[in-house]
């Protein structure tokens, strides 16, 4: 990977991933649609100031070094541009994790407190086995951040479980005006490396797979009317009414308030829907320590928070971790949110 000098003229750079040069290579190579990104564009370069007037305001911004073309797909357009019609929009919407909800809210449910992140990986953290289960620092429905991924059953019986909030996160607008419908959604992608984990619904059901590409990231097309194998409830819960969204069980004692202060929510102005899954490690990660020792490391059970540090003889305890990321990508807007997510397994 290099920079390519952008000092004078423009530059464009192409090359094909395994997938472009294998239907080249077949004879049916066609480009249906594109994107594009500014990954690299440092937009505080913009100088208003700049002695020689306006035509030279952006002139850094266009001299900015570019990243050379790569042809790994994952690694690339981080950061899509997207088009939309209306001119007088003031905000565009976020993600947010829940993380326990709004810290200054002092009734919160079981299942919205089980949000919270680990503290260790700023993610969530996910056991593989039992032996890894039985040297958690509790067995609690309260531990944060750590999905009990050993069985099916483990994962459906503990709250623990990841809940992300969308919509406009400013004082200036209410909760209780409608979020625009230009700017509603209704769709999400989740990506994931395959060979780690899979997508599952709070009930631990199982989401199908929409495609797996060639480096073996799993992309789920996630809609409102989606639901698992076992059709449990949807992924996506929509805040229809401005009052604070009802996610199975949360609470709705505060149903109707819009003091940010009594709000469940993190985002204080007009919210959207809300994506509630967990994940599931993969069968190779539950029965074996090759990817473990592949792709990962080893780290002492005092690095991470919610393990035990030593064993019942006071021997220090040491896991096998992988370190990914799962990416969310709202379809509507791009805008995206990258969660950390640490697989982790005993010695």
């Amino acid at each position: 990977m290099a920079f390519l000098d952008n000092s004078g003229d423009i530059i464009l750079d192409a090359v094909l991933t395994d997938t472009g040069r294998f239907r080249m290579a077949r004879g049916d190579f066609r480009i249906s649609k594109f994107a594009l990104g500014d990954d690299e564009i440092d937009y505080s370069l913009y100088n208003k100031n700049h002695p020689s007037g306006s035509a030279y305001y952006d002139l850094e911004v266009l001299r900015t070094p570019l990243l050379e073309a790569f042809t790994n797909n994952t690694s690339t357009m981080k950061s899509k541009l997207i088009t939309i019609t209306r001119t007088n929009i003031l905000y565009l919407p976020v993600m947010r994790l829940m993380n326990g909800g709004n810290p200054n809210k002092t009734l919160q449910s079981p299942k919205l407190s089980a949000s919270k992140i680990n503290t260790t990986t700023g993610g969530y953290l996910v056991t593989v086995d039992k032996n890894t289960e039985d040297q958690l620092s509790t067995d609690s429905a309260t531990d944060d951040g750590i999905l009990r991924g050993r069985t099916s059953e483990r994962l459906r019986s503990f709250n623990q479980s990841i809940l992300i909030e969308r919509g406009l996160d400013t004082t200036e607008i209410s909760p209780a005006v409608n979020m625009p419908a230009t700017l509603q959604e209704t769709q999400f992608i989740i990506e994931m490396d395959h060979r780690l984990g899979s997508l599952v619904s709070a009930n631990a059901d199982q989401v199908p797979v929409s495609f797996i590409d060639d480096d073996q990231v799993a992309s789920y097309y996630i809609s409102e009317n989606t639901v698992s194998g076992q059709g449990s409830p949807l992924v996506i819960t929509k805040n229809t009414n401005q009052a604070p969204v009802v996610v199975d069980s949360l609470p709705t004692t505060n149903a109707g308030s819009v003091d940010g202060d009594l709000s469940i929510h993190r985002i204080n102005g007009p919210r959207d829907s809300i994506l509630h899954f967990k994940i599931e490690p993969s069968i190779n990660l539950k029965s074996s320590s090759f990817l473990f020792d592949k792709l990962g490391g080893t780290i002492s059970g005092a690095d991470q928070a919610g393990l035990k540090s030593t064993d019942s003889e006071g021997t220090a305890l040491s896991f096998k971790i992988i370190d990914t990321i799962i990416k969310i990508t709202s379809a509507t807007t791009g805008v995206s949110l990258d969660i950390p997510i640490r697989y982790t397994k005993k010695a």
